[in-house]
């Protein structure tokens, strides 16, 4: 049984790293060109410059 309050992630990141914030920058899986995020902009949404491939953080 569980308690009230957040369980397992604990408040943390992505695969229990640290969280990303806004700063930082997206790249690209298919060749690996990074440019920096956009505040207010999910890195899913934006095409990488040299490949056209969704970027991701």
């Amino acid at each position: 049984m569980q308690g009230g309050g957040q369980s397992r992630g604990g408040g943390r990141g992505r695969m229990g790293g640290k969280s990303l914030g806004p700063e930082g920058y997206c790249v690209c899986p298919s060749c690996g060109a990074r440019v920096p995020h956009q505040r207010g902009t999910p890195c899913y949404q934006r095409a990488c410059p040299k490949c056209g491939t969704n970027m991701t953080r």
